[in-house]
């Protein structure tokens, strides 16, 4: 394939260098700002090019050197190679590159510097591992190669918590020792995923084993052996559906400890099954939660809806300083939680309900309730239709927390017809990584 210079302008989306090769948009991944690059041409259509970095002809003053190959590699990790003051402007940067192409100029003054996260490395609470087998035939956990079906082993991952990164190695070593079977396809039995999460109020891991199968050979023996690690609290096998395009499925069976383990975000306790939705980043969550408080000014007497609220973590982190607040969710489990969660932290001023939130909604607006503050905390594909139902709402003030800045950006276009962006503030929840959270303080016009 044709190899070309390059200079790279800005940061992607993704992490990936962003320059213009004869006029055309080009995506570099591993590439910088400033630096000049000797690529190849991976993919070309009418409007971009996918090259790969070959040579780097003059370095960023902000790229890392000696990074191990396999987080490079793996593609999660995609601004591991940059100085951390320097990923948080970046990641500024990817949040107004966002605003500027669906909105113009018009609300670029109103982002904020990213906010800073006090742990660079092993943050993160939970691992999602698929296995393999690799071509000298050991028993691998990692990431999948970026764009390939080729996984990475990953040794003692870099963000996540060192405890998640000990039970992965266990796995491994006895998985491989008693021959417990992986599958590897559709069709063949046995262990797809690990799946582990950390407490970070206690250091107790929960370990899911994510099946096709109820029998899985010599498991028992991998149980043995994990139970014999103290932080090891839980361990579950979980049953995927075949066809299901999710990591993990609904069924779980216990095969060691308790059903859930116990996270805290400030004095605040969570109960956390196999599968809760949770804040991966549970120090950074507190002071993404602190800044909602603040920015949204709650006060006893405000009526509060809470959508998309999962197992009610940020509902029920505030509900101290509101009036009421009702949370939605369509997911069963999730509900389940947030109302386990509310008996956990005796909390009398909290409703968690399972429904559509648009459904929730028009029942609300039936009962005659009316909304002081609404926070919704979508998924990455962003409100969609969700954004005039808002509207007909007519809270006081909406806050937007986001984990996709292009989405914000698009549902922005519907929330600015009746309310006012008062500020945008990007937050560092996944450090090394480009992924961007912003917090967005929307007022009623």
């Amino acid at each position: 394939m044709k190899k070309f210079l390059l200079t790279i302008k800005k940061i992607g989306i993704n992490g990936e260098g962003i320059g213009y090769y004869k006029k055309k948009i080009t995506f570099v991944q591993g590439a910088l700002p400033e630096e000049e690059v000797i690529c190849k041409v991976l993919e070309e259509t009418d409007k971009y090019i996918k090259a790969k970095l070959l040579t780097i002809k003059k370095k960023s003053p902000f790229r890392r050197e000696n990074i191990k190959k396999e987080f490079l590699d793996s593609g999660a990790y995609n601004l591991i190679h940059v100085e951390y003051k320097k990923q948080l402007e970046y990641k500024k940067n990817i949040v107004c590159d966002s605003f500027s192409k669906y909105l113009g100029t018009k609300y670029l003054d109103k982002i904020e510097n990213t906010i800073a996260c006090e742990k660079e490395f092993h943050y993160r609470n939970k691992c999602q591992f698929p296995f393999s087998i690799d071509k000298n035939g050991h028993v691998i956990a990692g990431l999948y190669k970026e764009g390939t079906n080729e996984l990475v082993n990953i040794k003692n991952c870099p963000v996540q918590h060192e405890n998640i990164n000990k039970v992965v190695e266990i796995v491994k070593k006895y998985i491989a020792k008693y021959k417990v079977p992986i599958s590897i396809s559709k069709n063949f039995v046995g262990i797809k995923y690990l799946v582990c999460r950390a407490s970070f109020a206690s250091g107790d891991v929960q370990v899911a084993f994510v099946t096709n199968s109820k029998e899985i050979p010599s498991l028992k023996k991998v149980v043995h052996e994990l139970k014999k690690e103290s932080f090891i609290k839980s361990i579950v096998l979980n049953i995927k559906e075949k066809n299901s395009h999710l990591v993990m499925g609904k069924e779980n069976i216990l095969l060691y400890g308790e059903e859930n383990i116990i996270e805290k975000i400030g004095d605040v306790k969570y109960k956390l099954s196999a599968n809760s939705f949770f804040q991966l980043n549970p120090i950074q969550t507190k002071n993404l939660y602190d800044k909602v408080i603040k920015l949204a000014n709650i006060k006893n007497t405000d009526i509060i809806l809470d959508a998309f609220c999962g197992v009610g973590s940020i509902g029920i982190y505030l509900s101290k300083y509101a009036g009421e607040v009702y949370g939605v969710d369509i997911e069963e489990e999730n509900i389940k939680n947030a109302n386990d969660n509310i008996k956990l932290n005796n909390i009398k001023n909290c409703v968690y309900k399972l429904s559509d939130a648009k459904e929730s909604i028009k029942k609300y607006k039936k009962d005659n309730i009316k909304f002081d503050i609404v926070i919704v905390d979508p998924p990455r594909v962003g409100l969609k239709f969700m954004a005039n139902e808002l509207l007909k709402i007519k809270a006081k003030k909406i806050v937007y927390v986001s984990c996709n800045p292009s989405t914000l950006a698009k549902d922005m276009k519907i929330l600015t017809k009746k309310y006012k962006i008062k500020t945008i503030i990007p937050v560092d929840m996944f450090p090394q990584t480009a992924s961007v959270e912003s917090i967005c303080l929307m007022i009623r016009k």
